[in-house]
């Protein structure tokens, strides 16, 4: 095997090492993490942090309504006991029995809103605790087959890794320092001739050049591009 072709196996399996990690770091950040089931167990945290709060608000508004209930009644057996026989402070009475009454009316209303917002809070928590459970069952199932596809990929790149250290050993040191700087500037760094032309800038090639890479005797670059060039 040629110099030429012995990079173009070295570039070969350098492709293939670059999407094999690729692959791999993607599967281990899926093992790490699930970004679905980390969305529904945050929706669930804040279900239940709204529905402690729904509950709140529905325990203050019943307090608030039982403490008026409380005064009413008080205030109700005050004014019609026969206790109080004083015109004036009966009449201030009644008007403050109805501002009770009248205030006691908004806090049922209140109350009662607050109770409705706490049963809807109820249920969309233990909704979103449905969705949390759906999506661990999911995550459980997955990770067992995500497990094997990352065994699978480093076993892939273990080869690949064999497989382009073998071709580097093929291709000598000089060429494999030339290949690497060719390659960190052109990507791919070995291209095949197209025609009479450099398979990378689609320049044409003299005939001299071409003569070579036909022959295999050496390592030709493209004198426009600098890529190495292959049959």
């Amino acid at each position: 095997m040629n110099a030429g072709a012995s990079l173009r196996r070295v570039q070969d399996a350098d492709t293939r090492i670059g999407a094999l990690r690729g692959d791999l770091a993607s599967a281990r950040e899926a093992l790490r993490r699930d970004p679905e089931l980390e969305r529904a167990r945050a929706a669930a945290s804040d279900a239940h942090d709204a529905r402690v709060s729904a509950d709140a608000a529905a325990a203050a508004a019943e307090s608030t309504m039982k403490d008026l209930e409380g005064r009413v009644r008080t205030l109700d057996r005050r004014l019609y006991g026969g206790s109080v026989h004083n015109p004036h402070e009966l009449m201030e009475m009644q008007q403050e029995l109805e501002h009770l009454r009248g205030r006691l009316a908004e806090a049922e209303v209140a109350a009662l809103a607050a109770l409705e917002g706490a049963e809807y809070a109820q249920r969309a928590e233990e909704a979103a605790g449905r969705e949390v459970a759906a999506e661990e069952a999911r995550r459980a199932a997955a990770l067992e087959p995500l497990r094997q596809r990352i065994a699978a990929l480093e076993a892939e790149l273990s080869a690949a890794t064999a497989e382009r250290e073998a071709a580097a050993g093929d291709a000598g040191a000089a060429d494999l320092a030339l290949y690497q700087r060719v390659a960190s500037r052109r990507q791919p760094a070995v291209v095949a001739m197209s025609g009479d032309a450099c398979g990378g800038c689609h320049l044409p090639l003299s005939i001299e050049e071409r003569r070579l890479v036909r022959t295999g005797d050496r390592v030709v670059q493209c004198s426009n591009c600098d890529r190495i060039l292959v049959a």
